[in-house]
């Protein structure tokens, strides 16, 4: 009885769910944006010829997003970390989602294989990318109802997450290219961790090839450092747009 009970269920949920991986739900009114510095302490991630350290560059990225954020369009902007100290996955994850969060923002350099690629490479989550992370319930093997139903209820979440992330990578793309025409962008999809476990959209950016000797120049200057930044805010303005919420100035 009860398996027919929760089937029926599924029945009835079925066109919330077809909408919910369709379209996207409309957000609140943003309020919090999570800004994630990538690597930190006895993590340097990447590092260039010259002794540039990915951790340096994502945090000095980080802090002038963040002032930024504050200053021009006040909004309350979280750091996962605001000094040169390690921060392990799990506790970035803790941090975002208990700041209540409404964007995710994780700032990296690319640390390629060969010191000739460079650009600008910019991240959104895509669980196909590495195979489906959301699954299929077997109607043959229920157990408990309840808690498959709050799985079905997360995983919808999670598809409206995926695609606000995706708008909001590809207006990374579009802020990018009006600021920094002369830097080659590629937006890619990717099964990143990080941007799996927050419980909001997000991306991931590399603001350049850190093995690049070019990029690296780029890295080291302050203009640079302040476009990236400018271009950033722009995307969380016009994201704000575009999805109906109130105009950030």
């Amino acid at each position: 009885m009860q398996k027919l009970f929760f089937l029926f269920l599924l029945i009835l949920l079925q066109p919330l769910l077809s909408y919910a991986a369709g379209t996207d739900l409309k957000p609140s009114e943003l309020k919090t944006i999570i800004i994630d510095p990538g690597h930190g302490g006895s993590d340097k991630g990447g590092e260039g010829s010259d002794g540039i350290l990915e951790k340096d560059v994502a945090l000095q990225i980080s802090q002038s997003l963040k002032n930024k954020i504050i200053g021009r369009i006040k909004l309350n902007a979280v750091m996962t970390r605001d000094k040169d100290y390690d921060v392990p996955l799990e506790k970035r994850v803790t941090i975002a989602n208990t700041s209540n969060g409404d964007l995710f923002i994780s700032i990296h350099t690319g640390s390629a294989y060969s010191d000739e690629i460079s650009g600008i490479w910019i991240y959104y989550m895509d669980y196909e990318a590495g195979g489906d992370e959301f699954g299929e319930i077997d109607t043959d093997d229920i157990e408990d109802e309840k808690k498959d139903v709050d799985m079905i209820l997360k995983d919808m979440a999670r598809s409206s997450y995926v695609n606000e992330g995706t708008r909001l990578s590809e207006l990374f793309q579009k802020n990018l290219t009006d600021i920094i025409p002369d830097q080659k962008l590629i937006l890619k999809p990717a099964p990143i961790s990080i941007l799996k476990d927050v419980n909001m959209p997000s991306v991931l950016i590399e603001v350049g090839n850190i093995t690049n000797s070019e990029d690296v120049k780029r890295m080291m200057d302050k203009e640079y450092i302040n476009k990236i930044a400018d271009a950033i805010l722009n995307s969380i303005k016009d994201y704000s747009r575009v999805n109906g919420r109130e105009s950030l100035k």
